[in-house]
């Protein structure tokens, strides 16, 4: 299937569906609010660097996103910026979506100057990210105990 990338500026009108990923996915069941994460998407707007998030338009169909910000762990400051959110709707996975998004945001990292970037994943998926490179430099992160990785660019 034919699929295109765009940043999220380019089609701000996928804002509401991509911030209902990040919720369900994330969020839900905790204090944030749907409203927050539509507040932070919409800093994604700005004209160019980051925070930036890309989507994946597939079939004429929104079928994924990821973001690109400063940080998910404010208490290591060397560890910016942060690959985040990752999300490919369940009907689409399985075609690459993923792949080119992680690929997409290490490409806008690296065209902004960046020489790594970090991403924290739980144990489960961490291996789909090591397949694409990314290397595990802290495990056990906070109460997630998630692994925090990074990729040199």
């Amino acid at each position: 299937m034919v699929h295109e990338l765009f940043s999220l500026r380019e089609q701000p009108h996928h804002l509401p569906t991509v911030a209902d990923w990040i919720y369900r996915e994330w969020w839900a069941g905790t204090d944030t609010q749907i409203e927050a994460i539509e507040r932070w998407l919409s800093t994604h707007l700005h004209e160019s660097g980051f925070p930036t998030t890309i989507v994946v338009v597939a079939g004429g169909r929104l079928a994924g996103s990821v973001s690109l910000h400063e940080t998910e762990a404010e208490d290591r400051p060397a560890y910016r910026p942060y690959l985040a959110a990752l999300f490919v709707e369940p009907k689409s996975r399985g075609r690459g979506f993923g792949v080119a998004l992680v690929h997409a945001a290490e490409a806008c990292a690296s065209q902004l100057g960046q020489s790594a970037v970090y991403l924290n994943a739980a144990v489960p998926v961490t291996s789909f990210y090591e397949r694409l490179g990314w290397k595990v430099v802290e495990r056990g992160y906070r109460l997630k105990r998630l692994n925090i990785m990074q990729r040199r660019l």
